[in-house]
């Protein structure tokens, strides 16, 4: 009896733990731990539509015209930009006095002049009246290298040497006198190098050849300088040596030392005062001629005045300009000395220049 209390607690035992394991069991199997674990979701893709939360609303009437509204972009490409060509102030300054000595590389000048006046004959009281007409034209092919069949070059005209007009002009690609006698004048072709091109000084050296159509050859050399004061004035001078070819003697040889003053009143209006001094005849050529009866050198003092007027029509710009001088005002010799106020001229010219007409050099 005794042995069977054991075996009946052991039995006992047993079963409280049966039931204790049947319990969690169940327990675990509803919490779901014993089912395995799932991998993540793949993301869904975004709507392959405009989303309706970004849509603008369609534009109100107001909106509907492009030009009126400024926040319209326009599809459409834009029309191709053509290209301006610059106008010739400005490729080569408006103000007459502040210009460089040739002009810009592809720029065509064409120049017209014509002279009217009276000439004192052989020094005596008697004169006779003188008028002229001279077209010309200039370009220049390369940088600061100028050409032309003119007798105007930039801070040299009118020039003040004598031989053979007396600076009554007659000279140019076509060129004529109408009084005292009509005929076809010479042609002169130079050439000019801009050496110098700083904002207050320029400098150009010259070679002119004049091809005789009326009178004979000749040939000048020289230098022209160009001081810029303040943006509106210059001073004009400079150095030219000439060499005229004489039928009846030796060639005569000259020296001018030209002096002007241009001033520029406004951008547009430009006055200009010249004289300097003529030193004529220093190979004594007329003395040998006249058998001594006139010698030389003579020296004479020119006074003038010239007023112009810048204008700009398209993309071309035009000087015009109208001018008052006495080319022989002062004359003397180291005998004798005289005044001749008898000797006058007028000069009326334009001078139009193009924009360029090229780029890069032409040589």
């Amino acid at each position: 009896m005794a042995g069977l209390v054991p075996s009946a607690r052991r039995l006992m035992l047993l079963l409280v733990v049966a039931w204790i394991s049947s319990s969690s069991s169940a327990a675990f199997a509803q919490s779901g731990w014993s089912e395995p674990i799932a991998p993540p979701a793949e993301p869904e893709p975004p709507p392959a539509g405009p989303n309706p939360d970004w849509e603008e609303p369609p534009p109100v009437r107001s909106e509907d015209s492009a030009p009126r509204n400024p926040d319209w972009v326009e599809e459409d490409e834009p029309p191709p930009m053509r290209k301006v060509k610059r106008s010739a102030s400005e490729l080569y300054g408006l103000r007459y006095a502040t210009r460089s000595l040739t002009m810009p590389r592809g720029m065509m000048r064409g120049t017209f002049d014509t002279v009217v006046g009276r000439d004192t004959v052989a020094g005596s009281s008697s004169a006779e009246t003188v008028s002229t007409m001279s077209f010309g034209a200039a370009i220049t092919l390369a940088d600061d290298f100028e050409i032309g069949f003119s007798r105007y070059r930039m801070a040299s005209f009118p020039s003040i040497s004598l031989f053979p007009t007396f600076g009554f002009g007659g000279e140019g690609l076509i060129a004529f006198s109408m009084s005292p006698e009509a005929q076809f004048g010479d042609i002169p072709f130079y050439g000019r190098f801009e050496a110098l091109d700083r904002e207050v000084v320029k400098l150009a050296l010259d070679a002119v050849f004049r091809i005789p159509t009326q009178t004979n050859f000749g040939f000048l050399g020289g230098a022209t300088l160009r001081f810029v004061i303040q943006d509106r004035f210059a001073i004009d001078t400079g150095l030219d040596f000439t060499v005229d070819h004489n039928s009846q003697g030796p060639e005569l040889w000259s020296l001018d030392l030209p002096l002007k003053l241009v001033a520029n009143a406004t951008d547009r209006l430009f006055i200009e005062v010249r004289s300097g001094m003529t030193i004529y005849d220093l190979s004594q050529t007329i003395r040998t001629v006249t058998s001594g009866l006139l010698q030389g050198p003579f020296y004479f003092i020119p006074l003038g005045l010239r007023a112009g007027y810048t204008v700009e029509p398209r993309a071309t710009m035009l000087d015009i300009f109208a001018s008052f001088g006495f080319p022989t005002l002062y004359g003397f010799t180291t005998r004798d000395s005289s005044l001749t106020p008898e000797t006058w001229q007028v000069t009326i010219g334009l001078n139009i220049y193009s924009p360029a007409l090229f780029k890069g050099s032409a040589l």
